[in-house]
């Protein structure tokens, strides 16, 4: 381990710095960056692939006049006989991003399936019904008339014509036909015509990491959230980009730059057809001497976390609020291609005085102003103000209101009472599955305390939500994580593809206005899990299993496909099994085969199982900046009976080997033109099943030392033999738990995106050094420790036949 791994000197903003530019030199260079710095790279052309009947094959080499497959049918070969060259074929008024789409399509058709189209234009009229031996994109007159960004794709023998209802639908056929040549595996579309509606007016995702806002919309996307791809923290502060300047001691934390840049992704978002949205906050509090409150004493709001926390700005007092408001009217003068703003009045982020007040009960305020109100009043007011002075900015701009942990403050679970008494202007935003509870097999209850994938389709909460918006008219939306679920943290991303498909179609179905579907912790990966979603937000959808098994194909070739599928549906089966979400990167769950196994309670864990939880420094920068450990010295039952949680990770261990055992088997299959991506799924189905082996393993080691302890405390000669039973189970299980750390130590080493050390909002040693050091704790463990304890336990055994057992003997063979 690199002890100069966090510098003692170094500030929270140098250390995030440094973080920053060190992942992404070490993402550039990993082989699975190809998945999210350009969408294409994930596609190639099956050079087997041959023309099926009632198939469109699309070339643009003159075949040899007789060069047929004699199996296909008249039709087909009189087809392939055409000795026609394929063109891209557009209208000469096409508009501006309908041009852009074109210029995609050539390139995905070039690169991918090494078809070369030439590239003409003719006047519009001549194109209403396609071109022989071109396929024509239109901007209108395709999709339903209704239907804003609906499309028509309609497939002949001689032609193919690709037609939005307007250049939005244009941008979304485009998005259809790569996928369609995609799972195809080759330049083919089945003849026939078909109308495509989305079920969703918005469908926000992030661009994915060092990619670009093409690769956001190839995704499936129509609406990005521009910071994702600008900030580590995943939100601009609203003090960066105020031009306000009702509180001038505040111009000081202006950073123009920042403004610059979401200028500049909003406007590459508009040349897309996307709606752009962006984060703030108000995190950066004030310290209780800040200079700011001896120029304004009474702007001072609540005393945030702790006694020697930081203030933040009373929302209720007229200066602040006039500030607020003029500074979000000013981001919507400034970039005005910006179409909302999110900002979470839950638990986190932007700051009123009963978020997170210290010393006082729940739903009170240690603020001498906002306590003569409440706090659905005081949040209220606080939307509300914003959502009208962005209207100011911009009449159509939408503050969406973030409902993520108000819990800690709403006076009801459903935040109900606050949704009633905002107003247009305002929507809302809420997590599908957040703080719902599971019952599990066992008598466990699993409770859903942040982001999983156990829970597939709305909660009850989300559902209350849903009808109390409905209600007084304001629109909602839901928030799903891409690849992320706290089942398994570390993993960039959880291929469970069977149920992100089913929470794709649960969001498509919601009734809400649309899906944010952007990682709220880390990076986009743009891994399958964040692309799934796309196949189901039209109608018609693909048929689900039909669609999981070509695009296993796709990604594995057709040999292997069918063997990814089945480690899909392994993984998707052992989610369930997952007993509870553990505190935030903390224990087997998030180092996986890296966590210790703490045979010893008393033995020291090394520094190299410690890190810094950078997202504490919401409270303070010095909690960020703590050496906190990562990991459990002990088995947790929060949810239930210890035995029953610790068979359940038995049972997630058992699936996921299938899972595992499916992708060697599929590995020698896998063609080299496939290797990077189904490189990125064995990677992350290797690494959870490996996880899932030492969280079961670190629960029955504990399990064995409790037991252990009972019978070094009463060491009898009749229970010698259970007692060597136990002992020999031990330390099997130590075995076991070090071969599993040795064959996940290449997979770490090889994939930088499980490297604890590149968390984002946390940060632990490098990954690699801490399975070297787990493997160092255990052999002790199995070599050194486990038969001291079986020699003293004997010689316990042996004073207590001889009638003189102590005190003294029962503590030495403990």
């Amino acid at each position: 381990m690199n002890a100069d791994q966090f510098p003692r000197d170094e500030t929270l903003a140098q250390l995030y710095q440094r973080l920053q530019a060190e992942a992404d030199a070490a993402y550039r260079a990993s082989p699975f960056s190809a998945l999210s710095t350009d969408y294409f790279n994930r596609f190639s052309r099956d050079p087997d692939a041959r023309p099926a009947d009632g198939e469109t094959w699309i070339d643009s080499s003159l075949r040899p006049f007789g060069k047929v497959y004699p199996e296909r049918s008249r039709r087909t070969q009189d087809r392939l006989r055409s000795g026609q060259a394929w063109k891209l074929m557009l209208p000469d008024d096409l508009s501006p991003l309908g041009k852009r789409m074109a210029e995609h399509l050539l390139d995905f058709m070039a690169r991918c399936m090494n078809v070369r189209l030439a590239l003409e234009q003719r006047p519009r009229a001549n194109l209403t019904t396609g071109f022989p031996h071109a396929i024509t994109l239109l901007d209108r007159d395709g999709g339903e008339p209704a239907t804003p960004s609906s499309f028509t794709i309609t497939a002949m023998n001689d032609r193919v014509l690709a037609a939005g209802r307007d250049p939005a639908g244009l941008r979304d056929a485009v998005v259809s036909l790569v996928d369609t040549f995609g799972l195809r595996q080759a330049p083919a579309l089945r003849c026939g015509s078909q109308t495509f509606t989305p079920k969703l007016a918005v469908r926000l995702g992030a661009i994915p990491w060092l990619g670009s806002h093409k690769d956001a919309v190839f995704m499936g996307y129509n609406a990005v959230l521009l910071n994702e791809a600008q900030f580590p923290t995943t939100c601009a502060s609203l003090y960066a980009i105020s031009t306000s300047d009702a509180i001038p001691e505040l111009a000081a934390r202006r950073r123009p730059e920042v403004l610059a840049a979401i200028s500049a992704g909003a406007r590459a978002a508009r040349d897309y057809g996307m709606k752009c949205y962006i984060r703030l906050d108000t995190v950066d509090k004030f310290r209780p001497d800040d200079p700011l409150f001896d120029a304004h004493p009474d702007i001072r709001g609540s005393l945030t976390c702790k006694a020697d926390g930081n203030y933040s700005l009373c929302t209720e007092h007229p200066l602040v609020r006039r500030y607020l408001c003029e500074s979000v009217a000013g981001l919507f003068r400034e970039v005005p291609e910006l179409d909302g703003i999110v900002i979470i009045v839950g638990g986190e982020a932007f700051y009123h005085c009963y978020m997170r007040p210290y010393g006082v009960e729940h739903g009170e305020t240690n603020c001498p102003r906002c306590a003569r109100s409440d706090a659905e009043t005081v949040v209220a007011n606080l939307c509300n103000a914003i959502a009208e002075a962005a209207r100011e900015g911009k009449p159509t701009a939408e503050i969406i209101i973030w409902l993520y942990s108000a819990q800690v403050w709403s006076a009801d679970r459903n935040q109900e009472q606050l949704i009633a008494r905002l107003k247009p202007g305002a929507a809302v935003l809420t997590e599908v599955e957040k703080d719902e509870t599971l019952e599990k097999p066992g008598g466990l209850t699993k409770l859903l305390w942040d982001y999983s994938i156990d829970m597939t389709g709305l909660g009850s909460r989300a559902r209350q939500q849903l009808a109390a918006c409905n209600r007084v008219g304001i629109p909602i939306y839901f928030k799903s994580e891409p690849e992320l679920s706290f089942e398994a943290p570390r993993l960039p991303n959880v291929p469970c593809i069977d149920r992100w498909l089913d929470r794709a179609e649960a969001l498509a179905a919601s009734g809400a206005k649309g899906s944010f579907v952007f990682p709220a912790f880390k990076p986009f990966h743009a891994t399958s899990s964040g692309e799934v979603y796309k196949f189901a937000s039209w109608v018609p959808a693909p048929d689900k299993e039909d669609l999981l098994q070509r695009f296993a194909a796709r990604i594995a070739g057709r040999q292997a496909g069918p063997h990814l599928r089945e480690a899909w549906r392994a993984v998707s089966q052992a989610i369930p099994f997952s007993p509870d979400l553990p505190p935030y990167y903390l224990g087997p769950y998030y180092f996986g085969p890296g966590h210790p196994m703490i045979a010893d309670l008393n033995a020291k864990v090394p520094q190299t199982f410690y890190g810094k939880h950078l997202f504490a420094a919401e409270s303070t920068a010095s909690d960020g900046l703590k050496d906190v450990p990562g990991f459990l010295t002990n088995a947790r039952a929060d949810s239930g009976n210890v035995n029953a949680v610790g068979e359940s990770y038995r049972q997630m261990e058992r699936l996921l080997a299938r899972a595992a055992a499916e992708i060697r088997t599929a590995q020698p299959l896998v063609p080299d033109r496939c290797r990077s991506m189904f490189g990125s799924e064995a990677s992350t189905i290797l690494w959870f099943y490996h996880t899932a082996r030492t969280h079961a393993n670190f629960y029955e080691s504990c399990q064995c030392r409790s037991a252990w302890a009972e019978f070094a405390a009463h060491p009898k000669p009749e229970d010698a033999e259970r007692a060597r039973a136990l002992h020999s189970r031990w330390i099997k299980v130590l075995e076991n738990e070090k071969e599993n750390a040795e064959a996940a130590l290449p997979l770490m080493a090889a994939d930088m995106r499980l490297d604890y050390y590149f968390g984002t909002d946390h940060t632990y040693r490098h990954g690699v050094d801490v399975i070297r050091a787990k493997l160092e704790l255990v052999e002790r463990e199995i070599s050194e420790y486990l038969p001291a304890l079986w020699r003293r336990y004997e010689a316990a055994v042996k004073d207590h036949e001889k009638g003189d057992f102590t005190a003294e003997s029962a503590e030495n063979a403990e």
